[in-house]
């Protein structure tokens, strides 16, 4: 593996694991010892992805002016005093909703710089390698939420709230220390873009309509932004069907987090490895039209696989390893099909609109399953994948354009 790949995987890790940490943490937190409603929590949960959204652009727009790596620096120092603040909120010096709701917007807010590092990626791969390396970045997504929902309810379970949290804390001060020690600058001077101009918000809406309704990248951009959608669709739900004892399976908060782990394990070993033999022996836009198939199958399955395990778990395997060839040729494709000077923002674009999928995702999830039923959310992104499946047959005839 490059080195530089290398490095970038391992902060892109490392920063995940502190993310994923949060995860079984802050709606125990907010029920208990804040006594939020679930309306609020859900709030909560989705001002992370909806101020992503709002910055993505302005990060991607940042490292194609100044360079990959000082946004890279800038996001993972703001990542360290989010976690900080919310290690406050949960340690009960600042308990209080208003400063969970901050932390949490704070972190969405430096995170939304992982367009930048996709980016970076970009500059350092050929294009026929787009796949693989925009892979190891999924796989060190999936690795992150493998173990850190885990270290996460460990920690908290023994010592308290707040401290996975200052973990998490430590861990980006690491990944920190890596990025400025190992990475160097990876976007030539002759390449990047001599000034900012008037960043207004207008100006991003133009930007949008341009990427969307360009012929070839707005297409797969609209592809990549359903998948996530789908895959969203049950971020508040899964746990709900699982836990009840009716139609579901009566599983504890510590039985679900396995299945987490498994789907997380899943996609990153799909991401990870199996896409590297799969590209040598098929087309990357074929293995999308195919992998979409299998997301589709995967979640429509899961209402139907009542008291199966072995259904759930096969349902899982199905939705977790189509999502993640999904995302990563999805990635690997809207790359090919950019300009070298524009990766950034392009990119950045693409994780700006995956963040808004995040925050409509669950959000439609929790209102169909509560109004309609608990089914419709899996069968909801089943549908709408099945339906990509269909319209990416369009992607065969474009060739790369570098």
């Amino acid at each position: 593996m490059n080195k530089k790949i290398f490095i970038i995987f391992l902060t892109v890790f490392i920063d995940l694991l502190g993310f994923g940490i949060i995860i079984p943490i802050l709606p125990i937190f907010a029920v208990n010892e804040l006594e939020m409603s679930e309306a609020m929590i859900g709030l909560n949960v989705g001002i992370f992805s909806l101020m992503n959204f709002i910055f993505s652009p302005l990060w991607g727009r940042l490292s194609d002016i100044y360079g990959r790596k000082p946004i890279l620096i800038f996001g993972l120092a703001g990542n360290i005093l989010s976690y900080i603040l919310l290690g406050l909120v949960l340690g009960g010096v600042l308990k209080h909703a208003l400063m969970l709701f901050v932390s949490r917007a704070m972190a969405g807010f430096f995170s939304a710089n992982i367009g930048a590092t996709m980016a970076y990626i970009s500059d350092v791969t050929k294009p026929d390698d787009r796949a693989k390396g925009m892979g190891l970045i999924g796989a060190a997504f999936g690795l992150g939420f493998i173990f850190g929902p885990f270290i996460g309810g460990f920690m908290s379970k023994r010592l308290g709230y707040s401290y996975p949290v200052f973990f998490a804390a430590l861990l980006s001060g690491i990944a920190l220390l890596l990025t400025l020690v190992f990475v160097s600058e990876s976007l030539r001077s002759d390449l990047r873009r001599k000034g900012l101009g008037k960043f207004t918000f207008s100006k991003i809406i133009g930007k949008y309509r341009n990427v969307i309704f360009n012929n070839r990248t707005g297409l797969i951009i609209i592809f990549y932004f359903a998948t996530v959608f789908s895959l969203s669709n049950i971020f508040s739900t899964f746990q709900l069907f699982t836990e009840n004892p009716d139609y579901g399976f009566g599983f504890d908060v510590e039985q679900v987090s396995y299945l987490f782990a498994f789907s997380g394990l899943v996609s990153s070993v799909t991401q990870g490895i199996l896409i590297r033999p799969l590209l040598k022996l098929f087309d990357d836009k074929k293995i999308f039209i195919i992998s979409c198939v299998i997301m589709a199958i995967g979640l429509a399955a899961i209402p139907f696989t009542t008291r199966s395990l072995l259904y759930l778990v096969m349902s899982v395997l199905f939705m977790s390893s189509g999502n993640g060839l999904c995302l990563s040729i999805g990635l690997g494709l809207i790359s090919k099909f950019s300009e070298p000077d524009q990766q950034g923002s392009i990119l950045g674009f693409t994780q700006s609109l995956a963040s808004l999928a995040r925050f409509l995702g669950p959000s439609w999830g929790g209102l169909v399953y509560h109004f309609i039923s608990y089914s419709a959310p899996f069968l909801t992104g089943g549908i709408v994948m099945l339906i990509i499946s269909i319209f990416s047959v369009k992607l065969l005839k474009y060739k790369h354009s570098h």
